[in-house]
């Protein structure tokens, strides 16, 4: 099986007829049709487009090893290698920030908002813990983790700690 007969077996798989998938390459269904039967052979940048448009494996195509599709997290790195390229790490991480904030998912590790800088990487850890959960959206994720503050810190200790920093106050003032 040569290059040609892969590109026909990734369409037929995508459910694809020779114009639908010449038309996302931007090729005319005869070209396609010469490169399936093997008479041309794909450029390598022809090839990319393939592998990005479709999330083929290039390795696949060229030698018919490995899976014919890459995983979702290999196309995303891809994409996110592209995109850091063009328009920095910074931008393309706030992008991603406020899509999953569209979506109503957890922003977890590498979030472009403000993390807790203490100075002790315990009390660090706790608040970015605290902060996430809160910043997933979940009602009942933010009311279990309300539960589990009060369990943790009772209101007493709160307002026991806060007259004594009242008190405080008052003293050097």
């Amino acid at each position: 099986m040569d290059v040609g007969d892969r590109i026909r077996r990734l369409r037929k798989s995508l459910k694809l007829n020779q114009i639908e998938f010449a038309s996302r390459l931007r090729i005319s269904k005869g070209f396609l049709s010469n490169l399936e039967k093997g008479v041309r052979k794909p450029s390598s940048q022809l090839l990319k487009l393939i592998t990005y448009e479709f999330s083929a494996s290039e390795n696949w195509l060229l030698t018919g090893q490995g899976e014919m599709f890459i995983s979702p997290e290999d196309a995303f790195k891809n994409l996110y290698k592209a995109l850091t390229a063009r328009h920095g790490e910074r931008a393309v991480m706030n992008a991603l920030h406020n899509i999953m904030k569209e979506h109503g998912l957890a922003v977890a590790a590498g979030r472009p908002v403000p993390q807790a800088n203490t100075g002790d990487p315990e009390l660090d850890r706790m608040v970015n813990t605290l902060y996430d959960l809160w910043a997933t959206g979940d009602d009942r994720l933010k009311a279990w983790a309300s539960v589990q503050f009060d369990i943790a810190i009772p209101k007493h200790v709160v307002e026991a700690q806060k007259k004594q920093k009242d008190s405080t106050q008052a003293s050097a003032g």
